[in-house]
């Protein structure tokens, strides 16, 4: 089968057309394309640059994208469930209203993406960067999580309970009404972090969490495990202590 090579394409009919010789694009631009409404068995980009593309309304059973470039192009309302993204830089892209479940976006930058009533059902995101992004209003319950960046999102009320956590950062994330329940932190980063009074750490193990700054005692705590050092903190910051040497 053809491997469509170093081509550029700007609408969804040239790539209809070359989707019959070929499922396969390597190093082929798309930038500012109009591909709205492509309906596919099977795609695969690689190394393509698809700045700005217009893919709304895209249906593909088989979506494979890896080491493009992704910057602000548009998925919204695309059906691509079990799709798999790998070291994509992805920043400002939207997925509003996309079916995402049980993909694959790992190694990938997704810094400022709007995933708004997005589907993002069991999806492995081991190691992408989620800055900045807001999923108050997507049904987020991923698979796999390891390493991922959540620094400066909004989680607000997800669930993450009887999770191990491994190196994700929540640095300045707003986890107002997030439940933690039972959770397992190792090696993650809680610095910074909004919390409110319904955000949930009952029983989790948060000596592997880095938690200066997050304002964790107004969460609710009951059982939870922790070092003397953080308990000190918390304790510390709850009732404004102020500890001062004794000058004699």
């Amino acid at each position: 089968m053809t491997v469509h090579q170093g081509l550029t394409i700007t609408d969804a009919d040239h790539l209809s057309r070359l989707l019959r010789t070929g499922v396969v694009f390597r190093d082929c631009t798309f930038d500012e394309a109009d591909l709205r409404d492509l309906d596919a068995e099977e795609i695969s980009f690689e190394g393509c640059s698809l700045k700005t593309a217009n893919l709304s309304n895209l249906a593909c059973e088989s979506l494979r994208i890896v080491d493009s470039n992704l910057e602000s192009a548009s998925f919204e309302r695309a059906d691509i469930h079990e799709a798999d993204l790998g070291d994509c830089v992805c920043t400002s892209a939207s997925f509003r209203d996309a079916k995402l479940n049980m993909s694959r976006m790992v190694d990938c930058d997704m810094s400022l993406c709007i995933f708004a009533g997005a589907n993002l059902f069991g999806v492995d995101i081991s190691g992408s960067r989620f800055r900045a992004v807001d999923f108050t209003e997507a049904k987020f319950d991923p698979g796999k999580l390891d390493k991922a960046d959540f620094g400066m999102a909004s989680l607000r009320s997800k669930v993450f309970k009887k999770r191990k956590l491994a190196g994700v950062i929540f640095t300045d994330a707003d986890l107002s009404g997030c439940d933690f329940t039972q959770v397992e932190f190792d090696g993650c980063h809680l610095s910074g972090a909004t919390v409110s009074e319904e955000t949930v750490f009952d029983g989790a193990d948060l000596r592997g969490a880095y938690i200066s700054s997050s304002q964790l005692e107004m969460a609710s705590l009951r059982g939870a495990i922790m070092t003397a050092a953080q308990a000190q903190d918390l304790l510390l910051a709850k009732y404004g202590i102020i500890i001062s040497e004794d000058p004699g």
